[in-house]
């Protein structure tokens, strides 16, 4: 396909909301990552909200661990985002390639040469009063230095890129937002509260720390490998985080424990702001100094050996307050077909109308979860969205 000067040369990979195609410039070796977004989806009001609002932020913020978007084209079909290019995917997927080849998650020293950097990109928007909403493993692109690196999942050599930016907001200091979204799995404790209707949290409002939460469980699952709060339903979910506990590898530093804990607190206050993230000693300690110290000081793959567990409490254990959710989760499309592709859109818009305008996503294919009669897991992938979503 050809736009312009842009040739879209080949599909990259498919979200909620579109595909991405690896996309080349005539007269230059320069190479892009092209969104193309389906006007059908993109003039529902919802979702033109939501695709303008990435579209308005990424043009007034600039920042080397923030995605970059060049410039957005039209024609009588199709928005297309043109943006920078990542040779490495999603975080996500570095992480369970690199647990696929290595049989461990990353090291110590690998989170905290991707936290500094998570955290930078962070800062900026925080400092520039924007709240992101949607902080996890995939909406953060790795552009490894060398193809060589990209497929030895060499993390340390790799720079990352902050992205999706439809759900944020800019946020005055001292002002709080109220609107219920996310991934429920990275979500601040009280806007998951709120969405299910738990005592005490109906007008819980909230600000930047509310990202804090979410760089938490993100920091989280890069040195365990997996969610710290990982459920098969909403209501087990909100169980867990309600009983105010999870568990780490007792061989990681006491710097690391520190830094986990700063940002895994239930209370909103209690938090780290993002500046003290960025000072604190995790981050700036000498990266080959987290071995030393330790009761078995060698490099025999033991830092994140997990036999050893050492539980940590967010918060004083109330296990009566939680009372029985009022949403649950139904699959409305289990699957594509494979010789009706042309028409899950045309699928999506038709049962979109039908229902109401609470809905989770489920990003890699698009699948709408809505609220419904049974449970479906709730896992890093799901998104959660409200009316009020700007507010």
């Amino acid at each position: 396909m050809i736009i312009d000067d842009l040739t879209l040369l080949k599909c990259l990979g498919r979200g909620s909301f579109g595909e991405v195609y690896l996309t080349s410039k005539k007269g230059t070796q320069l190479k892009f990552a092209t969104k193309k977004i389906s006007k059908k989806l993109s003039n529902i009001p919802k979702f033109k909200q939501y695709l303008n609002n990435e579209i308005q932020i990424l043009k007034e913020i600039s920042n080397e661990y923030i995605i970059k978007l060049y410039e957005v084209k039209e024609t009588t079909n199709y928005n297309f985002l043109v943006m920078e290019l990542c040779n490495g995917g999603e975080l996500s997927k570095c992480l369970e390639d690199y647990q696929n080849k290595y049989h461990k998650p990353f090291s110590e020293e690998i989170v905290q040469y991707l936290m500094r950097q998570i955290i930078s990109g962070i800062k900026y928007l925080h400092n520039n009063h924007i709240l992101h909403r949607d902080i996890k493993l995939d909406n953060i692109l790795v552009n490894f230095d060398s193809e060589e690196d990209n497929k030895n999942k060499n993390m340390l050599k790799s720079k990352i890129k902050i992205i999706d930016f439809g759900f944020a907001r800019h946020l005055t200091p001292k002002e709080l937002a109220f609107s219920q979204l996310g991934s429920p799995i990275n979500m601040d404790p009280g806007i998951l509260n709120k969405i299910n209707k738990i005592e005490n949290f109906n007008d819980y409002g909230y600000d930047q720390k509310a990202d804090i939460w979410s760089l938490g469980t993100i920091c989280y699952e890069m040195l365990m490998g997996k969610s710290a709060f990982e459920s098969n339903s909403m209501s087990e979910l909100v169980n867990k985080i309600n009983n105010g506990k999870y568990y780490l590898s007792s061989n990681l530093s006491k710097e690391t424990l520190s830094f986990l804990k700063g940002m895994l607190k239930f209370d909103l206050k209690k938090r780290k702001n993002i500046d003290e993230l960025y000072k604190h000693p995790f981050l700036t300690k000498p990266y080959n100094t987290f071995n030393k110290n330790k009761d078995n000081d060698n490099d025999n793959d033991n830092d994140n050996d997990c036999e050893d567990e050492i539980e940590i409490n967010i918060k004083k254990s109330n296990n009566s307050i939680l009372k029985k959710p009022n949403i649950y989760s139904t699959i409305l499309i289990e699957e594509e077909d494979d010789n009706n592709n042309n028409n899950i859109n045309e699928l999506f818009l038709e049962e979109f109308y039908h229902i109401n305008d609470d809905f989770i996503y489920i990003e890699p294919k698009l699948i709408p979860i809505i609220p419904g009669i049974r449970q479906n897991y709730i896992g890093k992938d799901s998104e959660y969205t409200q009316d009020d979503f700007f507010y």
